[in-house]
Formats: C-alpha cells, sequence, structure tokens
C-alpha cells in the first residue's frame, strides 16, 4: 500500500504550522507491504508545532489527512472501506475538544 499523511493540509505548503520530528517536513510518503503472516507492524511518526512566531494564524485548526493507495499496476487487487481519513484538531493539550484521528 502506498500511503501518505498531510500536515495542516489546508495551508500553503511553506506555511505549514505542523512539522514532522523526522525531516522538519510537514507530509510523509512510504509503501507499506502488507503480508499474511505475522500481525502489522505499527508505524509512529511524531510531529511538533512551530514556534509561535513562525507564523500568524494561531486560531484555524490544523487539518491531518492520510490516504492509502494501491500501488500504480498492482494487476486484479481491490482497496475495499475507507482511503483517505481527514481530522481538524482544535484546542491545545491542557484543554482537548476532540478532532483525533481515528
Amino acid at each position: 500500500l502506498e500511503a501518505e499523511l498531510q500536515l495542516d493540509r489546508l495551508k500553503p505548503r511553506l506555511s505549514r504550522r505542523v512539522l514532522l520530528l523526522r525531516g522538519h517536513q510537514a507530509s510523509w510518503r512510504e509503501e507499506l507491504e502488507l503480508d499474511t503472516g505475522p500481525p502489522p507492524v505499527c508505524l509512529n511518526l511524531t510531529a511538533y508545532l512551530r514556534d509561535e512566531a513562525d507564523f500568524k494564524d494561531k486560531l484555524s485548526p490544523v487539518a491531518l489527512s492520510l490516504s492509502l493507495a494501491l500501488p500504480e499496476g498492482a494487476p486484479g487487487m481491490v482497496l475495499y472501506g475507507d482511503t483517505l481519513v481527514q481530522a481538524q484538531v482544535w484546542g491545545n493539550a491542557a484543554e482537548p475538544r476532540g478532532g483525533h484521528v481515528p
């Protein structure tokens, strides 16, 4: 499966407020291998909010998206279910108000 994560996706690339700790980018893309053997491997990505002085917009929610797709040229394969998950995160760590990605 091809997986792609976009952080703060409603903002232009250079104005994104949230970046991944690894690589300091607002997006991540990787091909995931699925196997019928052992249970799937869990992958954790850590993101951080840029310093408040680096951006003006402090009120709008941070939109996250995760999309899954079959690799190009995957013969006879069909992907069922949700292939795009989006969520908006509001508030701060002291006052969570929902918006987590399931």
